[in-house]
Order: C-alpha cells, then sequence, then structure tokens
C-alpha cells in the first residue's frame, strides 16, 4: 500500500490538471479530475499504481472504454467505483496514445524548408497515425491551404509569420517505434483510440476528432507504415539508420512523448538526436527541457523545437501554432 502522502500527491496533481491542462479545452474532463481529487478512496486506489498508471487521461479513457458515459461526475462517480477492478487492469494494460492527427499541422511547418524525398521517423508512434502529412491537406487559414482538394482536411490556426510550405513533403519511407504500438486493422485500436479522445466543450463526443480518427487509421490500414515496439532510449538510433537507406533527409519528429519518460531520459534522447544526421521536431509541454528555455510560453502549452531550438508554441491538440515572431513578449 502507498502512504497518505501519495494519496494527498494524487488528489494535488488531479486537481493541477484539471487547473492546467482541462479547463478551457474539456470542462467535462475538469470537472471529473475535481471529482476525483475530492473523492479519498479513489485517490488511494490511483495510489497505489505506479506513477506513469497515474494520469488523468489514461484513468478517463479507461473509464470510458469499460462503459462509463460521458455524465457529469456525480451521475458516474458510483459508476467509476463499481468498474474499478476492470478499469485498473485497462490501465496497467494500456497507454495513452492519442494520436492526435491535427498535430500534423503545427509539425508541418517545422519541415517547410526541407526539399526532395525524406524518410519519416515518428517516437511514441502508437498505431503511427502521425507518420502521414503527406495525406492530408491543410488549412492554415482563411484561404491558407496546402495539398491536393481531394484529400481528408486538417485545419489549424497559424500565426501571420508561420512559414507554410508550398507542397506536401515527399515522403518515400515511414517507420516508427513505441513501447506498445497498436494494430490500426484491430478494432481495439479504434476503440482505444476513440476513448482517448477528450469531450468537446459542451461535456460530449467530440464528434470531430472521432472523424479524424477514424480517417487516420484507414489511412494507416491502407499504407501500412513500419511501426514496431521499441524504446526511444535504446532503438531510435538502430531506426533511424534503416530510415536513412530510403532517402537523403531524414526527419525524426514526436508529440506529446517526453513527458512519459524521466529527465534523464530525455537528455540522453536530446544528446541522441544532436548526434544524428536527422532533422529532429519536438512538440512538446513547455515546462519540458529539452533545448533552450521558452519562458513565453504557458504552463499548458506546447513549444514547437527543430534541433532543440524553439520555433512556435503550439495547441497540445493541433488546433493552432504562433510562430516565434508572433509571439508578444
Amino acid at each position: 500500500m502507498e502512504s497518505a502522502t501519495d494519496d494527498t500527491k494524487v488528489c494535488d496533481a488531479y486537481l493541477r490538471w484539471a487547473r492546467v491542462e482541462a479547463e478551457e479545452r474539456s470542462p467535462r474532463y475538469a470537472e471529473w479530475a475535481r471529482g476525483v481529487a475530492a473523492d479519498q478512496a479513489l485517490c488511494a486506489a490511483i495510489a497505489e499504481l505506479e506513477p506513469v498508471k497515474r494520469q488523468p487521461n489514461l484513468l478517463f479513457a479507461a473509464a470510458r472504454f469499460e462503459g462509463v458515459p460521458l455524465q457529469p461526475w456525480s451521475a458516474v462517480r458510483d459508476a467509476v467505483h463499481a468498474a474499478w477492478p476492470r478499469i485498473r487492469s485497462t490501465m496497467l494494460a494500456r497507454m495513452t496514445q492519442t494520436n492526435e492527427a491535427r498535430r500534423m499541422a503545427t509539425l508541418l511547418p517545422a519541415i517547410a524548408h526541407l526539399e526532395g524525398p525524406i524518410a519519416l521517423v515518428e517516437v511514441g508512434a502508437s498505431a503511427g497515425l502521425c507518420l502521414y502529412p503527406d495525406r492530408w491537406r491543410y488549412r492554415f487559414g482563411a484561404g491558407k491551404y496546402v495539398g491536393d482538394a481531394g484529400l481528408p482536411l486538417l485545419e489549424t490556426d497559424a500565426s501571420p509569420s508561420t512559414p507554410l510550405p508550398e507542397r506536401l513533403p515527399e515522403v518515400a519511407w515511414r517507420g516508427g517505434i513505441d513501447l506498445q504500438p497498436l494494430d490500426p486493422d484491430d478494432p481495439d485500436t479504434r476503440a482505444w483510440l476513440e476513448a482517448l479522445v477528450w469531450p468537446d466543450a459542451s461535456g460530449g463526443i467530440d464528434g470531430a476528432r472521432v472523424d479524424r480518427v477514424r480517417t487516420a487509421i484507414a489511412i494507416a490500414r491502407r499504407e501500412r507504415a513500419h511501426v514496431r515496439r521499441g524504446d526511444l532510449s535504446v532503438d531510435t538510433r538502430a531506426i533511424v539508420e534503416e530510415a536513412a537507406r530510403h532517402a537523403p533527409t531524414v526527419v525524426v519528429w514526436h508529440s506529446a512523448v517526453l513527458a512519459y519518460v524521466s529527465a534523464f531520459e530525455r537528455a540522453g534522447f536530446a544528446d541522441l538526436m544532436a548526434q544524428l544526421p536527422v532533422t529532429w521536431v519536438a512538440n512538446e509541454g513547455a515546462t519540458l527541457e529539452i533545448g533552450p528555455p521558452a519562458p513565453w510560453a504557458s504552463p499548458g502549452g506546447f513549444v514547437l523545437r527543430r534541433d532543440a531550438e524553439p520555433l512556435a508554441i503550439t495547441d497540445p491538440h493541433g488546433g493552432a501554432i504562433t510562430w516565434l515572431d508572433d509571439i508578444p513578449r
């Protein structure tokens, strides 16, 4: 059993997550997080899990995966308690792997300057849904389109200085590693990825994001990427070497991954990226130290970096990108 101090840490973490991460993006999840924080028994049960398994978004996705509806916390608290053994098993067996395809719209400007074919590697690739930047059309604001009109659309609000690509990248090879890769052909993959989609501002299912997940899965099923089980600290070099055999330029990118590894592992990964002949694109939480500081970024936002240098701040789910030159400081 964990100590009462650990129980308190869980409650405090859920309150902070409600305030910093969820309040403006998903009021329903903010309410759920505050409800968990006020539930001493549930905090104690969560505290028995290893720290990486205590995340609110993992708990809430597991609850929904096990049938808990998107209703106010007062209406679902008893259901969460009743289903806790199943929810706990799902939390232990799975990971938070959202694969929000719209993040590609905020990653793409970081490689707008590259010419010719690229080999694309994603660490923390999950089902590989963010390995297809060439299979979508993008709208970066009124009249600012990139890509063929027949492709599915990703939209993000881009600030005026954001460098937009003139055309879609030519991806000659795509692959990735993940501790727990998901198979896009597996029905459970779709069910889990949909459970990971946060509720919308009204507290209900975010239909637009669910549609993107389904479209992205269909793309990944048509054209399989080389996604395999691997640890970014151990296996990145090997997959980069494989990628380099397929194109002269290798891009390694990732989003919302490095928060799940230790500071020591993050530092080691940053050192590896500096050693390898790659373009490194990281879209991670503003508080993570993987390069020069970005004091102008809010704690709940993401910072887009290329080769560790800050380029922009982004919405964690891909809804906006503000280039460095447009950030008030």
